[in-house]
């Protein structure tokens, strides 16, 4: 559900063959569908469906001539900006089942607005989801913050990453705080390279199954992407932590 894999467009693959590397990685790890999510940040990574459908539409050629059995799909990766929700009524595929949103905290800080900004975006129609909120420092420090914005209607996701210790102990202590409050949606890979963050979900899936069992761990690595792509709201975690 989110994976930076299109090649040349951010901080992901530089070339089309590292891209093919990353898939061919997935496709070993179990990983049958990804949502390539590039950066939509003004300054930095410019991109919008003029820039992303065609190389969305190039890995996807490529992918079928290599005989990878991958879905791949697309959306983006949107920094806070006052201006998002316009941004994504003029680029509607970017959003993951029609309307879901996936929105990057800055790490060492949380913006004043941001609730407001996550209600706004309620208010246009879209539904946020906030990645990787245990690599913030003040998640980190106080995990409850998130609350607040699932009670509003934000779902969260944690990267498969943190959960397994490759981002330090600090995002992986802030990661089981959050999955041990429900307060984890789903897990995605974070994915941008075959080599130093691979686009692998099966050593997270394991510490789930250890740590919450198999039908919660199904849940956040399988069935609850899948209701997103759908176009359907996660399951709430805490329906499925007690089974």
């Amino acid at each position: 559900m989110h994976c930076h894999i299109l090649p040349g467009i951010d901080d992901g693959p530089k070339t089309v063959d590292d891209a093919l590397a990353m898939c061919r990685i997935a496709v070993e790890d179990g990983i049958h569908t990804i949502v390539a999510t590039p950066h939509c940040y003004k300054g930095r990574y410019a991109n919008d469906a003029s820039t992303i459908l065609p190389a969305y539409e190039l890995l996807q050629r490529r992918i079928r001539e290599e005989g990878l059995d991958l879905n791949l799909q697309v959306a983006g990766d949107m920094h806070i900006d006052p201006d998002l929700p316009a941004f994504l009524k003029d680029n509607p595929p970017l959003c993951a089942g029609g309307r879901f949103v996936l929105v990057e905290l800055p790490s060492e800080s949380i913006p004043r607005f941001v609730g407001e900004f996550l209600f706004s975006l309620r208010v246009a129609g879209f539904t946020p989801i906030l990645t990787h909120p245990e690599r913030n420092r003040m998640i980190q420090r106080r995990p409850a913050l998130v609350e607040e914005w699932i009670k509003g209607g934000t779902f969260m996701q944690v990267t498969a990453m943190s959960l397994t210790g490759e981002f330090g102990a600090e995002a992986q202590n802030a990661a089981f705080a959050l999955l041990d409050r429900g307060d984890v949606h789903f897990v995605a890979t974070d994915a941008h390279s075959a080599t130093w963050r691979r686009p692998v979900l099966s050593k997270a899936a394991e510490l789930l199954r250890g740590r919450v069992g198999e039908k919660k761990a199904r849940c956040l690595v399988k069935e609850n992407p899948h209701r997103i792509l759908a176009g359907e709201n996660p399951l709430a975690c805490a329906s499925v932590y007690s089974s």
